[in-house]
């Protein structure tokens, strides 16, 4: 076997030049196949270092939460943290566990990352405590957590606080970014916030952690990943995890599958209502039959890269909105779901999904601007669709794509976490076949008639759900003005240092060489068709969202 994977890391690097490789070969000195032990499927990266990187994804999250309990998938992995484990009558706390951990590095103390499919705890240990670890740590919490109830009540204050409060009324992009995740997938189990929904928070016990425990917490749904390779360290942390969910006298659950969201029949626009909201933000996306293990998501990715790259000057959008014209701060587009958008330059990885949706993000922007942004967002993805990319953009966006796989791969961390993912999505980690592993590969591989024709066959325009954050005293004209149909300017000649005279009763502008194609590419923008019916467009107020499992919460009293 080590034979084998030596020839495939081999094969690989030839595929990679010299100086990507030589970033991969820095962090991870031999490939790794998966290796099955017992139940669990295992991803593995040798790594140069005292440390050893474990990650443990239960494939179960918010979108496994029963209907009434929304946020229960979040708080059992919190409590499973911070709940005690251990002996009833000896509980180790998370004040103990922190001092327990604490000389072994800010690692050693356990984290958690929730999504709406799975659940991913994470941990550094240093080589040299490694036994004492499995023994004090990370058995006692995977197979005896106590889910203390005066735990489970404060961390479900907080967790209200944040979702009924703070995203609500304080964060404007973030909850633009979270109620577009509910847009897409309503009606389904991954329509409400990973943390929660109010009403659902509200109604959880402790008995129902125990039992979501019980239920999805098994060893057989469970993937690892060790930063070693070494089999006593392999054996270590299946045997804590064959611990799990091992809670006697629960009942479990009847485990529940999210279903796929419904196509988007048309156009149709929500506008939140926030009170006192700055500036305006606009998402807009649709279901995308496309996972990253799909031979189509090279070339699809290779088009976004050029769209609209996550928070950098290099993407189309980002030119033509921000760049050219200063309307906002920063455009972008997506064919897979980014967690916690504006904290991150680079995507985390270990929120795998089964279901995938396409969305731009406009930045915030001025109220009175958001119809227009809106148009012009869909006449650049409009256009994509009709022209594609030439030859030399698409070179041009896959010497990009390059670039940023030395920052998606730039830690052994993220190294591990990504094969991690391999395995949810069935991907083989350690060989060609990984998403990191074979990136640069698949990326040289594309070419332009595979990108145009993957552009035509996924992207489109007539069925988007549009999601707009503004303020409630805009919320209603912009409603009017988008129904009203007629073209929606933004900025003005004199925005544009364009001289205006009039002579005989007739306008002149006076435009210059270089200001002739903004001037007609913000008229195209401005004339092009919404097509919003009168029952697709709908003013929420902000309250409305996050109440229960539904997308929108229309109060008692219809208001």
């Amino acid at each position: 076997m080590k034979h084998i994977k030596e020839n495939s890391c081999r094969r690989f690097a030839r595929l990679v030049p010299a100086g990507f490789a030589l970033a991969l070969v820095a962090f991870a000195q031999v490939c790794a196949v998966p290796q099955k032990a017992g139940a669990q499927e295992i991803a593995t990266l040798e790594a140069p270092s005292p440390l050893v990187q474990i990650r443990i994804m239960v494939k179960a999250g918010s979108a496994h939460d029963p209907e009434g309990k929304e946020g229960l998938a979040y708080m059992t992995a919190r409590l499973i943290l911070a709940g005690s484990y251990g002996r009833p009558n000896r509980p180790v706390t998370k004040e103990a566990m922190a001092e327990l951990t604490r000389p072994w590095g800010g690692g050693a103390l356990p984290g958690v990352r929730v999504d709406k499919e799975s659940t991913t705890f994470m941990m550094t240990v240093p080589r040299e405590v490694f036994d004492t670890y499995m023994n004090q740590v990370l058995e006692p919490m995977l197979g005896r957590p106590l889910f203390d109830e005066g735990e489970l009540d404060r961390i479900r204050s907080e967790v209200l606080t944040y979702v009924g409060s703070s995203l609500r009324n304080e964060n404007l992009e973030m909850l633009g970014l979270e109620a577009l995740d509910n847009y897409i997938y309503a009606g389904t189990g991954r329509g409400h916030l990973v943390y929660g929904s109010v009403q659902g928070l509200k109604a959880i016990t402790r008995e129902d952690i125990r039992r979501f425990c019980v239920t999805y917490y098994s060893p057989d749904n469970v993937l690892i990943g060790l930063g070693s390779s070494d089999r006593a360290v392999r054996d270590a942390v299946t045997g804590a995890v064959r611990g799990m969910g091992s809670l006697r006298g629960v009942e479990a659950f009847e485990a529940s599958r999210p279903g796929r969201p419904a196509l988007v029949q048309g156009r149709e626009m929500t506008i939140v209502a926030m009170p006192n909201s700055p500036a305006a933000v606009i998402q807009l996306g649709f279901p995308l039959p496309l996972l990253r293990s799909d031979a189509d998501f090279w070339p699809l990715w290779v088009a976004n890269v050029w769209l609209g790259t996550h928070r950098d000057s290099y993407s189309h959008l980002y030119e033509v909105i921000r760049q050219e014209r200063g309307y906002n701060y920063g455009d972008y587009s997506y064919i897979e779901h980014f967690a916690s958008r504006p904290a991150y330059l680079f995507p985390p990885f270990n929120t795998p999904r089964t279901s995938q949706y396409f969305c731009a993000w406009i930045r915030p922007i001025t109220h009175e601007y958001v119809a227009h942004i809106t148009k012009a967002t869909l006449w650049e993805i409009e256009r994509l669709i009709k022209e594609g990319l030439t030859p030399e953009q698409v070179e041009s966006a896959k010497n990009k794509a390059k670039v940023l796989y030395l920052n998606y791969a730039e830690t052994s961390d993220r190294l591990l976490a990504a094969r991690v993912d391999d395995l949810f999505y069935g991907m083989t980690p350690g060989t060609p076949e990984g998403y990191l592993d074979g990136y640069l590969g698949r990326i040289d591989a594309v070419t332009a008639e595979e990108v145009n024709a993957a552009i035509r066959r996924y992207l489109q325009v007539d069925n988007v759900k549009i999601l707009v954050v503004t303020d409630e005293t805009q919320a209603r004209a912009l409603a009017d003005q988008v129904l009203a149909g007629g073209p929606a300017w933004a900025k003005l000649p004199g925005d544009y240092q364009i001289a205006v005279t009039e002579e005989e009763g007739r306008r002149f502008y006076h435009v210059p060489e270089d200001r002739l194609d903004t001037i007609r590419l913000e008229a195209a923008w401005a004339y092009y068709p919404l097509q919003l019916e009168q029952d697709r467009v709908r003013v929420v107020p902000v309250s409305a969202l996050f109440e229960t499992g539904a997308f929108v919460t229309v109060p008692p009293d219809g208001r």
